[in-house]
Formats: structure tokens, C-alpha cells, sequence
């Protein structure tokens, strides 16, 4: 193309944008609140009654065994030795059955995947298997990468987008963002949060504290981090105990000192000020430090008490993993400032010989029926059963569960016990909130090597999450089409991913 053409062009497209013969999806999108749903959009968004109010996330780290959990397909692997079969033929599944002393069937039928393979679950997930409400409300997405290390595949399943990118950002800055511009009343507790643990600490690199990384979003769209088995910290921090009686004096003069360089940030002092995203972040700290009482007011002491725990004969002086769930019960469904997300770091009751909760390179059967079936009894635990309604579990009707892993196991041993990582095709669980008994069931399927055939890809699953809230998940800060495989629209990509990820057709 000539240059005087493309001027041309160029110049057509900007005048029938100045004269509102025609608008550019930049300027669309400018237009909006981030999550906004666009007009033209409101048809294809899940029905009201079927979104949720929270989400309360697991991110089982490590890498969850799938062959013995969510995705068990007896038909694979038989002639080879591998998936299900790899440590079920070596006695390794029925001993640690036997340590854990679940009752019933190894496997139970559960649905046809994608390929229309019969998918089970496996004994390690005994404790869903045991409350059927709960699995009528089920929905289990394969998903895939080509991230082998946990340094990559962490911020991958936990953002959606790979390190380095300008949008990498977790689940909770976007939600955060989301409910602090559309409902900021001064002084409210966070609407996100991030649970831990020390277990949580990993190896530096590991990455997990991308669960709170913000991407292009404001500094205050970060979630609260809190280690439940170590929160001495943080409690000292809240009561202030150096600034002592002067609390407003000191907020009033740091918010004197903001407005002071906001000025300064006008041009001849009139306009709107510069973007400065320090100043920004220096405005949320402040905030965050002058709300203080505010947080201090929801994370009650009681749920930092630590308490002991037990599991297949094994025993832990601190189960971080129930604390962490009672605190997030409690955080979700608070009276009067209810968390609208909260993710965990499950590091297991006892963390496995390669790190986290499910990282098992030496010994995979044991410890990950004790650490899954352990975590998966404490969430029942806080989840109404029928006709329980307690006000202070979690409903299924307005929270929806997420169970993340980096990635699933390898269908073949590592060693003799001990199997290694595969992001090649593993199971994402959605239960509750918009998935109904309708849309229980698998998307998604594997074959005979254990590779996905087919799958979601992991921004799938965190749009997936953001449509169940409500929010749009299209955006510079966010999502785009293109992570959408066979979309070519934001309506066409929203209806795909309600649909496989949540079974809902709108």
C-alpha cells in the first residue's frame, strides 16, 4: 500500500469516528467500567438466578494425580500400565485405600467426557463420592499447556497469562477491582483475599504469589494475603500500635501530603492529573493502612488459633488447610462485608516429598489420597448439606467452588512410586453456583497417551469464574477473543466458555 493511501484510509477511519458515524472498540471499551457488560452483550451472560454471588478457590499446588481423583477412566492405560492403572496393578491404590479406610467401589461412574469416554471419580476424591448433592452440582474441565515447571505453570493456571505479560494478574485483583469501583463505601474490608500458609512459601521461584498479582489494574485492587498459620504479623500491623492515639491525625496528614503531589500532577493546576501508577499504589497503601480497623474488624482471632489435624493415620500439630477454610466460610459469608473471592494455597495437611501438597515425584498414592481426600472432607464440611441452611456455611446456589492445580501427573510412574508433571491434560473442577445438575459432566477428554484431545485453555477457566459474577471478561487489563479457540466474537467467546466450563447453553 502507498503511504498516501494509507493516510488516507487513516484519515477516513478517524473522521467517521469523530463524526459518530462509526466508533472504534478502543474507544467501546474506554467508555465502560472495567466488567461492564456491554449492551449488546446482555443476552449472551448467564440469567441472574444461575450467577453467583463469591467464589471460593482451591489451588491444590503442587499437581493433583487426575487417574485416582477427578478424572479416572478405567478404558485408558490398561494394556500399557499407565494412568489409573499405573499403581492400581502394583497394589499402591488399594494400600493407601487402606491406610485412609474408604468405604465403597475404587471408582464410581460419574460421565462420558468430550470423546464420550466414561469418566469416574477416583477413591482419592472419597469424600465428594459420599455426598451426592454435592456432585449433582459438578462439572469437571480438562485443561492444557505446554508449562512443565512450576516456576511457569503456577502463574499460567492462577492468571491466565504467562510471566512477563502486562496483563498477568490473579482472579482476585479482577473481582477486587470489579465490586471497589461499583460499590467503594469507605472503610469496607476487602472483597478479595488470599489464604496461605507457610507451606505456602514453596521455593521462591515457584510463583505462588501470583494469586495476588495485579497486572494493569490500580494498587488498590490487590487482595488481602494472609497467612492463617502465621498471621502474628499482620495482627501486630493492624493495631497501629506505633502511630498509638494520633490515627487521624497521621491518615489525615498522609492524605494531605496525596492531595499535595495530586495538584502537582495538574497542568497550570487545572484538568485532570497524570497518570502516575506509584502515586496510585502510595494512595491504595494509605487507604488500605487508614481501613485498618475496618479488616481488623472481620479477621476475628478465633480463626487464627491453630488447631491440629489427622488424616489416614497421619497427624499435623497445625492444619492450616481447615483454618484456611473456616476463615474463608467466614469471610464469604460475613453479615454485613461478605468477600466476593477467596483463594486458598493448599499445601496439604502434609506437604509431599516434592514440595506443596500435591507435588509427589517419590511416593504419589498415599499422599495424595490423604492430602485431597483431607481437603476435599474439611470444604464438605463447610458447605451446607440438604436442608442444613446454616447462615454461616457456604450455598451452593451463591458460591461457586474452583479447584486450580498447575497441572495434573504423568500417566506413567516416575521411579517406582512417584509420578511427574504433566500439563499436557488435567482436570479443572467447577461445583456449584451456575452449574446445575443440568450442566454437571466433563468437557473435554484424553487419550490413550494421557495428552488432552481435546480442552480448555487456562484463561478459559478464569473468564469462566469472572462470568459467574457477572463481569465482562473482556479487557486490556483481562481477556481477549483470541483465548477463546473457534470464537471470533466477545458475545461467541462468552457463550463457549459458559457453556464448556459451566455447562450453561444461553
Amino acid at each position: 500500500m502507498k503511504r498516501r493511501e494509507f493516510l488516507k484510509g487513516a484519515g477516513l477511519v478517524a473522521a467517521t469516528a469523530a463524526s459518530g458515524l462509526g466508533v472504534s472498540l478502543w474507544g467501546m471499551r474506554q467508555a465502560r467500567a472495567f466488567g461492564e457488560v456491554p449492551k449488546e452483550a446482555e443476552g449472551a451472560m448467564l440469567p441472574l438466578e444461575l450467577q453467583a454471588e463469591n467464589i471460593l478457590e482451591i489451588f491444590l499446588y503442587g499437581g493433583v494425580s487426575q487417574y485416582e481423583s477427578f478424572y479416572c477412566v478405567p478404558s485408558l492405560g490398561e494394556a500399557s500400565g499407565t494412568q489409573w492403572h499405573a499403581y492400581l496393578q502394583s497394589g499402591h491404590v488399594q494400600a493407601a485405600v487402606d491406610q485412609c479406610a474408604f468405604q465403597g467401589p475404587l471408582t464410581e461412574p460419574f460421565a462420558a467426557d468430550s470423546m464420550g469416554q466414561a469418566v469416574h471419580l477416583g477413591p482419592f476424591v472419597m469424600p465428594l463420592r459420599e455426598r451426592p448433592d454435592v456432585m449433582e452440582r459438578t462439572r469437571v474441565s480438562i485443561s492444557a499447556h505446554d508449562l512443565e515447571p512450576h516456576e511457569g505453570a503456577i502463574p499460567m493456571m492462577l492468571g491466565g497469562r504467562g510471566l512477563g505479560h502486562p496483563a498477568f494478574s490473579g482472579l482476585g485483583a479482577h473481582v477486587q477491582r470489579y465490586f471497589l469501583e461499583r460499590f467503594n463505601e469507605p472503610g469496607r474490608a476487602p472483597y478479595s483475599y488470599a489464604l496461605m500458609s507457610n507451606g505456602a512459601n514453596g521455593l521462591p521461584t515457584d510463583n505462588v504469589r501470583s494469586v495476588v498479582s495485579i497486572g494493569m489494574h490500580p494498587g488498590a485492587a490487590r487482595p488481602l494475603a494472609i497467612k492463617v498459620d502465621a498471621a502474628g504479623d499482620l495482627t501486630s500491623l493492624l493495631a497501629r500500635g506505633t502511630i498509638g492515639q494520633n490515627r487521624a491525625q497521621y491518615d489525615a496528614l498522609m492524605q494531605g501530603y496525596i492531595d499535595r503531589y495530586h495538584e502537582r500532577l495538574r497542568f497550570r493546576g487545572q484538568g485532570n492529573p497524570l497518570r502516575a501508577p506509584r502515586l496510585g499504589e502510595l494512595e491504595a497503601a494509605s487507604s488500605s493502612i487508614a481501613n485498618a480497623q475496618a479488616i481488623q474488624g472481620v479477621l476475628e482471632p478465633q480463626f487464627f488459633t491453630k488447631i491440629p489435624g489427622a488424616n489416614c493415620g497421619d497427624n499435623s500439630n497445625t492444619d492450616a488447610m481447615t483454618m484456611n477454610l473456616k476463615l474463608a466460610a467466614h469471610l464469604l459469608r460475613h453479615p454485613t462485608v461478605p468477600a466476593r473471592y477467596v483463594c486458598i494455597v493448599d499445601t496439604g495437611l502434609i506437604s509431599a516429598d516434592g514440595g506443596g501438597g500435591y507435588d509427589t515425584h517419590g511416593e504419589n498414592s498415599f499422599t495424595q489420597a490423604r492430602n485431597l481426600s483431607h481437603t476435599l472432607r474439611q470444604l464438605l464440611s463447610v458447605v451446607n448439606a440438604p436442608g442444613e441452611n446454616n447462615p454461616a456455611k457456604l450455598d451452593l446456589d451463591k458460591t461457586l467452588i474452583v479447584l486450580t492445580t498447575e497441572f495434573g501427573r504423568t500417566p506413567f510412574k516416575q521411579g517406582s512410586e512417584g509420578r511427574n508433571h504433566w500439563p499436557y491434560g488435567f482436570p479443572v473442577v467447577f461445583i456449584g453456583g451456575p452449574v446445575r445438575p443440568s450442566g454437571k459432566g466433563v468437557f473435554g477428554a484424553c487419550g490413550e497417551d494421557g495428552r488432552a484431545t481435546i480442552a480448555s485453555t487456562p484463561q478459559e477457566n478464569r473468564m469462566a469464574a469472572l462470568l459467574s459474577l457477572g463481569i465482562w471478561p473482556f479487557a486490556q487489563e483481562s481477556f481477549n477473543v483470541s483465548d477463546v479457540p473457534g470464537a471470533t466474537t466477545e458475545i461467541e467467546a462468552a457463550k463457549l466458555v459458559q457453556q464448556r466450563q459451566l455447562g450453561v447453553v444461553a
